[in-house]
């Protein structure tokens, strides 16, 4: 299994392998991004496109982007999925924690479920994101 962080002018070429995976996850996460958000991310290099894969078949993809806030620059994770990431998250995470101090970033920053917390035991929660219909739907 290789981890690997796709160069720009390799996006459109890799998209079609990842798009899939990304639109089930936004669907699950009721996300706040379009998958076709994230490609114009990757593909304008405002965002890091890293993928997980064993030849020809990918295992895991994430979209991270550098971001300067009121307490300094982090690097956050728009987007992931995967499977089996016990065989590959120890890998991304040292990966995607080297870019991001290539970019200067203090801190890798996510939103998602609590269950986080248990493959990342030394976050600390800074905000909850919370959703209200405004016409008794959802």
């Amino acid at each position: 299994m290789r981890t690997v962080l796709v160069p720009t002018h390799m996006i459109d070429g890799i998209w079609p392998n990842v798009v899939a995976g990304f639109q089930k996850a936004s669907r699950r996460s009721g996300g706040d991004l379009t998958v076709g958000d994230l490609w114009v991310g990757c593909r304008s290099g405002h965002c890091f496109l890293f993928i997980v894969h064993e030849g020809d078949d990918v295992k895991a993809a994430t979209v991270w982007k550098p971001e300067t806030w009121q307490s300094g620059t982090k690097f956050r994770c728009m987007a992931l999925y995967g499977q089996g990431m016990a065989d590959w998250m120890p890998e991304l995470h040292e990966m995607v924690k080297k870019v991001a101090r290539d970019c200067g970033a203090s801190s890798l920053v996510a939103e998602g479920r609590e269950g986080w917390r248990k493959i990342f035991p030394h976050t600390r929660k800074i905000r909850t994101l919370y959703e209200e219909p405004i016409d008794g739907r959802q």
